[in-house]
């Protein structure tokens, strides 16, 4: 079952950081609507893709607004990020008993699990460097495991979206989704499915990759 969480929650245990988008408890439903949209996309290419559900990484999980939606999925999420504040909250609030929080930079990560499914959702643009957290994503995965991806556009939708809602780019988006997607290919990933939210000028694109045999 797909959990969107309730606006009025995630304000009430929003820090200061940009870990939690202001976009999950906007006050115009409509803003909330498409950026939730990004996460049940995703949801929907589990079901529709995967056949094991045994264990999933949430990769860069911020405020952890996908983990009560991957709780009820998964038999064991994984959320991992170098703040996890607003995720313990979540976790306490919706009781969540198989969801395990790591406190890890990618950067200096050494874990030897593997996963079903990784989501990585709109975090792969946060780094300037994009071959280390490929490269863990692909040590991280299983031969046979499936990695989600929701990243960024850089259109003039998306331009004159910021310009009405008063938001400027963010200063430590490093990469248009579509370079993201491009250094996932050259190290070794193809995708087999993907979604948009919007069409025309997408705002967001939804990936579903496979690691080259």
């Amino acid at each position: 079952m797909f959990v969107e969480i309730p606006p009025d929650f995630l304000s009430a245990i929003a820090t200061d950081s940009n870990r939690m988008p202001k976009l999950y408890y906007h006050p115009r439903a409509i803003a909330r609507k498409f950026f939730w949209l990004r996460l049940r996309h995703i949801y929907s290419l589990m079901n529709k893709h995967l056949s094991s559900m045994d264990s999933c990484m949430d990769f860069g999980c911020g405020s952890g607004v996908f983990l009560p939606s991957l709780s009820s999925f998964f038999h064991s999420v994984w959320g991992i990020d170098i703040e996890l504040v607003e995720a313990f909250k979540i976790i306490e609030h919706y009781d969540l008993k198989n969801i395990k929080l790591m406190n890890m930079n990618i950067y200096t990560a050494d874990l030897d699990e593997q996963f079903d499914a990784i989501v990585a959702a709109d975090v792969l643009e946060h780094f300037d460097n994009l071959d280390k957290p490929i490269s863990q994503l692909n040590r991280w995965l299983k031969t046979d495991g499936l990695l989600f991806t929701s990243l960024p556009t850089e259109n003039i939708f998306t331009r004159s979206t910021r310009i009405v809602g008063g938001y400027k780019h963010p200063s430590d988006h490093y990469h248009s989704g579509e370079e993201v997607e491009n250094v996932l290919r050259k190290q070794g990933f193809y995708k087999i499915d993907s979604r948009q939210v919007l069409f025309f000028f997408p705002l967001y694109l939804i990936g579903v990759w496979k690691k080259a045999p």
